[in-house]
């Protein structure tokens, strides 16, 4: 995948400009300022979270898929599930927090927690689930595990996005985001 370089820690996929002025297209200005609030709260939390464990982020990837933060130094099972779970819980306290202020922010903020909760492996979910599995069995089994619960979740939300692109026959920035998940995550298993 091609990337534009900002400095040698941050670099972003040549594809989320694209998909972000398609997605702002077809969405009205106070929804797509929601979601884009809410991307950044989820995003930051987890550079919180690195940050009160003294992990320094080593690589940040901007993608359709979210933002990949790699930190400089190994990070233990624990604390590999606490980074990765802040984001998604950020976005649900967040999205209580300011209910009474913006719906439209309220359900950017909880779908986006949510469905970062789904696991698979370029997800919060996943990486939290992979890091819970292999600290319960052993690391072989663990994987093996992961994978199985990863290509049904995968599989499922492929259908379900092309299921809605056919439903809704006007917006197909959830069919790209999906299909940006779907690859990342195929890779990322294989």
């Amino acid at each position: 995948m091609r990337y534009i370089y900002f400095g040698k820690n941050v670099r972003c996929s040549v594809l989320l400009p694209s998909l972000i002025c398609l997605w702002l297209t077809y969405q009205d200005r106070g929804t797509a300022l929601s979601a884009l609030f809410a991307v950044i709260i989820h995003e930051t939390a987890h550079l919180v979270s690195g940050a009160l464990l003294r992990k320094k982020p080593a690589l940040i990837t901007l993608s359709p898929a979210g933002a990949d933060i790699r930190y400089k130094g190994v990070l233990s099972y624990r604390d590999d599930m606490i980074t990765a779970l802040a984001g998604p819980a950020a976005n649900v306290v967040t999205a209580f927090l300011f209910l009474p202020l913006s719906s439209a922010f309220f359900t950017a903020s909880l779908c986006c927690g949510l469905l970062n909760l789904i696991p698979l492996p370029c997800l919060d979910g996943g990486r939290a689930l992979l890091s819970a599995l292999r600290t319960t069995v052993e690391i072989t089994r663990a994987d093996r595990i992961n994978g199985v619960i990863n290509a049904v979740f995968l599989v499922l939300l492929y259908l379900f996005s092309v299921y809605l692109f056919f439903y809704t026959s006007t917006n197909a920035s959830l069919l790209i985001l999906c299909g940006s998940v779907f690859i990342n995550s195929y890779f990322r298993m294989t």
